[in-house]
Formats: structure tokens, sequence, C-alpha cells
């Protein structure tokens, strides 16, 4: 893990809208679904029946199936037109996500922060994977959201005031730099989870840069928040 680039947050926004009005859109198409997930390179669909993949994979976005095809990333016009369905700008009424903009305007992916972005979804489906392992009855799957283009899990009870959120965003309007993150359902049920702008505690990207071993701190941080949770 290391300091990002100076177009890191630029490319975040050109693959953030990619996911949003493009591959999110060729999934919910075929069965229903928006979510994403952690791809070697990137990330992309769950697998169709017909077994294809659409997925980003650094700064080309890849079709994989019966058809396999890939090309850069170029506009949103013409990332449609490689996947074969036409851009849903019609999501931007029902998400809170970027507006989709000019279809035909380039998209800025560096090929550093593109692979900085695959990076952070690996190291962050690592960590959830793990925490999903103390409680693997009442966890969901590990979930990439295009609406808020982070990776998530829930668990705890619900009944018991014990639900909550665990993830890690690539950045967005409150944060300019990664960061994970625990949200109790419940609001704020203690000083642990005193992020400012939201109802919950975050670790940031800086943070564990800065530490000996970043996975071994991105799991005491999140297993802090299930404690404290669970304690309740």
């Amino acid at each position: 893990m290391h300091e990002l680039t100076d177009d890191y947050l630029e490319t975040v926004d050109a693959l953030h809208r990619l996911a949003v009005y493009v591959i999110s859109p060729a999934q919910r198409l075929v069965n229903g679904e928006i979510i994403l997930r952690s791809l070697p390179g990137g990330f992309g669909t769950y697998e169709f029946a017909d077994g294809t993949v659409v997925r980003v994979e650094g700064r080309e976005l890849v079709i994989d199936g019966s058809q396999p095809r890939r090309a850069p990333i170029t506009t949103l016009r013409a990332a449609a037109e490689l996947v074969g369905v036409e851009a849903d700008v019609d999501q931007a009424e029902q998400f809170d996500v970027p507006p989709p903009g000019d279809l035909d305007a380039q998209l800025h992916v560096g090929a550093q922060a593109a692979g900085d972005l695959g990076r952070w979804y690996g190291f962050v489906t690592e960590v959830l994977e793990a925490v999903r392992h103390d409680a693997p009855d009442d966890a969901t799957t590990v979930r990439i959201w295009p609406e808020h283009f982070d990776a998530a899990i829930d668990l705890g009870s619900e009944a018991d005031g014990q639900r909550a959120t665990f993830g890690g965003s690539p950045a967005d309007v409150h944060h300019w730099q990664p960061y994970l993150y625990a949200s109790p359902w419940s609001g704020r049920i203690d000083p642990f989870f005193g992020d400012p702008s939201f109802r919950g505690a975050s670790l940031t990207h800086a943070e564990l840069v800065a530490a000996d071993d970043p996975h071994s701190a991105a799991l005491a941080f999140l297993r802090r928040a299930r404690r404290i949770i669970a304690g309740r």
C-alpha cells in the first residue's frame, strides 16, 4: 500500500460513472441485480447465466464469455456499445450518483490509479471476508454497490440492535481518500463511532499506509467496531 497518484480521484470518478451507467445496468438486464464484486485488476459483474462477465481490468473494459472482447476505456457511449447495452442515464434520477455528463466525453483512467483502485477493492474484500468468517451465520456476502462504489457487508442481529454495515470506500464527497468504515444501524452508540460525516467510524488510507501491517490494522479496526456493537 502506497501514496495515491494525483489523478486517483479523477480515475475513481470515471470508473464510478462507468459502473453506474454501463456495467451495473448490463447485469440488471440479465438477472435483476445491480451489485458488483472485486475481480483481479479491478471489479465487475457476477457471472451471467451464459457465463458472461463484464469487468474492468486496469484501463480496459473486458467481456468474458462465449464472445470475449476487450477495449481501452474511452467514453461511456463506446463502453455501452462494446457491452451491447445503452448507457442508462436514468440511474441519476434513482440514486445519489455522479451525473453521466457527455456520453462522448473522454473518461480519464490513469494506469496507476486504476491499479490502485483494483488493489483497494481486493484489500477490502479480503479483510471483510475475514470479518465474515467470524460471524458466518448472519453476514451478507461482500458486494460492491455501484451507487456509493463501496465494498461492504452487513452483519449482526437486527432484533438485538447489533446489526451494522462494514465496508471500504475508494473515496467520496466526505473523504478525499479511500477509507474503511463501520456504521451501526442504531447510530452513534459509542464515541468510537465519531466520524463527523456519517454515523460511524472510519480508518483512512493514510492511516493504513502508516501502519506497520495494513492488513492487521484493518482487521483490528473492524473487529473492534464489531465488539463494541455486539457488547451493547
